[in-house]
């Protein structure tokens, strides 16, 4: 039976669907911290870890604010030899990268005194990272950092985790 490393560092409480979807599909697991990622599988030697973020916002920020932190967990994955798939949560219609252009910041969602993906915000000093420019660090962190960036339905990121990392699981 393979088993499935998970990060100490999730949130607690915050991804109890994942495990209770590994408890019924047969998946072993236990936690334990990772250098990278939040789930790795550790006995085959394989060589691929999965790093989950519950939605685009979460992926913003990691890529905006945090994008120097967010990088070099990339190159140390890919320096230990592994492939890091960045897995978001509850948007799999952006798996269409035309589509992801068009994402909207969930700070412009609330404040609308502007069209975010075609002027300047007029109520911050700041803009926020919205779809085109988001599709532009995606795109480049893949390239220069070896990242592979994919989509999925909430429902389903048990099964992608397992299938990403070639686990196999009762149907």
């Amino acid at each position: 039976m393979t088993r499935i490393q998970i990060d100490t560092r999730q949130q607690v409480g915050k991804h109890t669907n994942i495990d209770s979807w590994f408890d019924s599909h047969g998946i072993e697991y236990f936690y334990q911290k990772l250098d990278f990622g939040d789930y790795a599988e550790v006995d085959n030697g394989g060589n691929i870890v999965v790093d989950s973020k519950q939605d685009m916002q979460e992926v913003a920020g990691n890529v905006g604010h945090d994008h120097a932190r967010f990088v070099r967990e990339c190159d140390r994955a890919a320096e230990a030899g592994y492939r890091l798939y960045i897995l978001v949560e509850e948007h799999p219609e952006y798996a269409d990268r035309d589509l992801l252009a068009r994402w909207v910041s969930g700070v412009c969602r609330r404040c609308r005194k502007c069209d975010p993906l075609e002027s300047k915000c007029v109520a911050r000093r700041f803009k926020p990272l919205n779809g085109p420019t988001l599709r532009k660090i995606i795109d480049r962190i893949e390239y220069d950092h070896g990242a592979r960036f994919l989509f999925c339905d909430k429902r389903d990121t048990a099964r992608v985790i397992c299938e990403l990392l070639g686990v196999k699981f009762e149907e």
